[in-house]
């Protein structure tokens, strides 16, 4: 399950790297497959996980989840995985009113426009730092998704600051305890600046770009799209810069399946 993939990427299912910052960008297809990927790969590997859900509810994650062979359920209870249900906040937001009392809406921001993503930072600080403000041992915060927020108003200055905090929080080496994923959509045929400037914000920062694009040729029933893997070497200036590897994909039931281009078993 995903082996070829965690291969590729050097991820041990039984000790997840540390001190990465791993982006997946998404072109004309749905990349969030490799947002349940990972969360699964960090709870498996027993990290501490924070889901910031801003895409789906958490019956949802639950439920791939368990097609993965984790139970998200079980992790909350036992206060591994925190679940910050950003869904729910921006629907919230819109709602509230003055006579609900004083606005602790992490994304109050998107009603109120003098407001950033400050106290969303904060939130998220609070469920993956200890009461010294540091990580308590090897954390996961994972994002799904940060194009919904440029979505729903929020100006790509904020979101910008908001990633760049947490990855400093998270990931400010690759010697650090902790970790960060997130998902940002790059679709080839549309023309969005904003979009556009928080992706090319967060590919300078990442230390490996998951690129997953649908197939030029259009639908295929074996091979549903690629992913080009883009390895970027930030500590070491010394040493080359990047390095590429593509994949293509067939998604299954409870799989997907990974395999250099033009070998997949309908080529073969």
């Amino acid at each position: 399950m995903f082996t070829e993939l965690n291969v590729i990427l050097g991820f041990d299912h039984l000790k997840p790297p540390k001190g990465q910052f791993v982006l997946i960008s998404d072109s004309l297809t749905d990349g969030s497959f490799l947002i349940h990927h990972f969360l699964s790969l960090y709870i498996k590997g027993g990290w501490k996980v924070c889901l910031l859900a801003l895409a789906q509810s958490f019956g949802h994650y639950n439920t791939v989840g368990q097609k993965l062979g984790v139970h998200l359920t079980q992790a909350r209870e036992k206060g591994q995985l925190k679940f910050i249900d950003g869904l729910n906040h921006s629907l919230q937001a819109y709602t509230c009113t003055a006579q609900d009392g004083p606005d602790e809406n992490p994304l109050r921001c998107l009603r109120d426009k003098k407001a950033t993503l400050r106290p969303l930072y904060n939130l998220v600080k609070t469920h993956v730092c200890g009461e010294e403000g540091v990580l308590e041992g090897p954390t996961l915060l994972l994002v799904d998704d940060l194009s919904l927020l440029l979505s729903l108003g929020v100006p790509v200055k904020d979101v910008s600051d908001f990633v760049h905090y947490c990855r400093v929080l998270m990931c400010p080496s690759q010697q650090s305890q902790g970790a960060m994923v997130s998902l940002v959509h790059k679709d080839a045929d549309v023309e969005d600046e904003e979009n556009s400037s928080l992706f090319r914000h967060m590919a300078y920062h990442s230390t490996v770009h998951l690129a997953v694009e649908g197939l030029s040729s259009g639908y295929s029933r074996d091979v549903h799209g690629q992913v080009t893997v883009t390895f970027r070497n930030v500590q070491d200036p010394s040493q080359p810069q990047t390095r590429k590897r593509r994949l293509q994909y067939k998604l299954e039931e409870r799989n997907v399946s990974f395999f250099a281009p033009g070998t997949s078993r309908a080529v073969l």
